[in-house]
């Protein structure tokens, strides 16, 4: 017999020596729905009959959705959630949005980002030379 506090295994004792709590008879209840759900043995149901759980391994346990509110959302948030979602389904629509951000995204890249770090290698390797010719390097 196991404790139905910790667990632990107490062999023909009632008193769990580990977490000292007394498995009398007055402690049984019937499992709840979840319990039975994830339960992996053999008990007994409140009517008599016997009940055997399914291992959580190859049991017919299944598998859903689930959604998750993490309270209000901003505007951003659900636009950014919608485009996504179009993106997920296949939306042609959502899909050349998708393209026409990229194709900005990298046109800031090349013609801002690129140029001003031409411009301070340039200013790095003017500022070698000077303090070459200077001999202060």
């Amino acid at each position: 017999m196991n404790c139905r506090r910790c667990g632990k295994n107490l062999g023909n004792k009632l008193k769990c020596e580990f977490c000292g709590y007394e498995n009398v008879a007055g402690n049984v209840r019937e499992m709840t729905r979840t319990e039975k759900n994830f339960f992996d043995g053999v008990t007994i149901n409140a009517d008599g009959t016997e009940y055997e759980g399914q291992s959580r391994s190859g049991g017919n346990f299944k598998s859903g959705k689930a959604y998750i509110n993490l309270g209000e959302s901003s505007i951003f948030s659900r636009l950014f959630g919608k485009f996504i979602f179009g993106l997920m389904n296949n939306n042609l629509l959502v899909k050349i949005a998708a393209i026409l951000i990229f194709v900005a995204f990298a046109a800031l890249m090349f013609f801002i980002a690129l140029p001003i770090l031409f411009f301070l290698l340039a200013l790095g390797i003017a500022m070698l030379i000077y303090a070459k010719f200077t001999k202060k390097f």
